[in-house]
């Protein structure tokens, strides 16, 4: 994305990222290259997915032809949506899933799919924080889930840079006013991601009406 800017914004772009008239341009970066760059992400992305998926479905003992059978279906043509950040209860993680009949439907609609990506971490005294990655870890063991939904293990920053970069969407949905800041929403922007969220963290300040997706694309 940097090399994108430096080719369309005005010279020194990075030192004035707070001034209006440094993404006066940003209309101009034609949406192929925009698009081809997201891409390779994606794929970069998914490629992390699948590895670490089947390194943690082979430790827990699942056959390798219905290992297979899953990451087979990761696919950067899909919609991606991800969420990942700590697991605390109030960022309610597993609320996507409140109506497993409406999600269901959803992911493996044939004509507009979507593929769900998680990771992130629970505090090791956070006992119900733990319980809903096990929560996402069940749903997506599930037949109507297997290859649509994916869990990854032992997130850290160098799999953020991937996530915020690689998917779609960048889900946000915490229990307002509890989220403090949100700042892996603002990285997500930043390379081009949409957000999609509720008024709180930062997405409460950053939010003004204006630079809905809607009006941007006018």
């Amino acid at each position: 994305m940097k090399e994108l800017f430096n080719k369309y914004l005005m010279p020194y772009w990075q030192d004035n990222i707070y001034l209006e008239k440094t993404w006066d341009k940003i209309s101009n970066i034609p949406n192929e290259e925009l698009w081809n760059i997201h891409y390779n992400r994606k794929v970069k992305l998914l490629a992390l997915v699948r590895q670490n998926t089947i390194n943690r479905l082979r430790r827990n003992g699942m056959r390798y032809e219905e290992i297979m059978d899953i990451v087979s279906k990761l696919d950067p043509n899909i919609l991606t949506i991800g969420f990942a950040r700590r697991f605390a209860t109030y960022k309610r993680g597993t609320l996507i899933f409140r109506d497993l009949e409406r999600i269901t439907e959803i992911v493996n609609n044939s004509k507009t799919p979507v593929q769900l990506v998680f990771a992130g971490k629970a505090h090791p005294k956070d006992i119900e924080g733990q319980d809903l990655i096990k929560q996402i870890h069940e749903i997506s063991m599930k037949p109507q889930f297997k290859g649509k939904i994916f869990l990854l293990e032992d997130y850290d920053i160098g799999m953020s840079r991937y996530l915020i970069s690689g998917v779609d969407v960048w889900l946000n949905n915490p229990r307002r006013p509890m989220e403090a800041s949100g700042t892996s929403g603002e990285k997500a922007s930043v390379n081009g991601v949409l957000n999609f969220s509720i008024l709180d963290g930062w997405w409460v300040e950053g939010y003004n009406k204006e630079n809905r997706l809607d009006n941007r694309t006018k």
